[in-house]
């Protein structure tokens, strides 16, 4: 661990709740129009079409684009099943969900603790101004967000772990991804970064466009934030 300078952190799944703020976010407004909705069937059909878009884009088969336009293609795509979706609007859909996303607990505390003895960076495919505002609204503190919007690449194409630590002055060798997604931590590894990987209490669902791999062998295993924090020496 001593080589190891830089953290990049996945967050929607990993810090922030993704999965229960949307449930709450579309329950809120079903009931205000009157309607049943399957939340959860909801919030796991917007990921999985978000990232069915996602994966477009990051082979080149879908213009650029961030996650807020991910998610809103998502949205145009399940209409036919979620009318409720016809009624509301859209775009307020995504800002009060992805743009105030619910920390899990026990995340802010312990990523204020790894940055006594580390750089602590976000990499993620969410948008910037997404994740400026929920981690301002859930009061996490970063040393600096790295969107792959910027930078050319989505994860899990390896050059946005290669060109993220380069953006740190780092070396593949002195950073280490930490995620709760296996397929994020297996990409990392093959781009030569040290992985560790934090048990949350929402199982995040990410095989399109990451699978899952066939051995788990990462640096660290951590059950909780707590125990990360431990390993880490921090």
């Amino acid at each position: 661990m001593k080589a190891i300078r830089g953290l990049f952190f996945d967050v929607g799944g990993t810090v922030f709740d993704w999965k229960n703020t949307a449930r709450e976010n579309i329950e809120k407004l079903a009931k205000q129009n009157g309607e049943a909705i399957d939340s959860e069937a909801f919030a796991v059909d917007w990921r999985n079409e978000m990232f069915k878009v996602h994966t477009q884009v990051r082979q080149g088969n879908l213009p650029w684009m961030n996650s807020d336009d991910m998610h809103l293609r998502a949205l145009e795509k399940m209409k036919a099943r979620y009318p409720l979706l016809t009624r509301i609007d859209p775009v307020s859909l995504i800002k009060s969900t992805w743009h105030r996303l619910k920390a899990f607990e026990g995340a802010p505390e312990a990523i204020a603790r790894l940055r006594t003895g580390y750089t602590v960076v976000v990499l993620t495919i969410l948008s910037w101004e997404s994740i400026v505002n929920s981690a301002k609204a859930a009061g996490v503190q970063w040393d600096g967000i790295l969107s792959c919007e910027f930078l050319g690449y989505y994860k899990p194409s390896l050059q946005a772990y290669i060109k993220a630590a380069g953006l740190l002055g780092l070396k593949p060798e002195e950073s280490m991804m930490v995620a709760a997604h296996e397929g994020d931590l297996a990409a990392a590894r093959s781009a030569g970064l040290h992985t560790a990987y934090v048990k949350v209490p929402e199982k995040d669902n990410m095989t399109e466009g990451f699978g899952e791999p066939e051995q788990v062998d990462f640096d660290i295993k951590a059950p909780d934030f707590e125990t990360l924090c431990k390993k880490l020496q921090v």
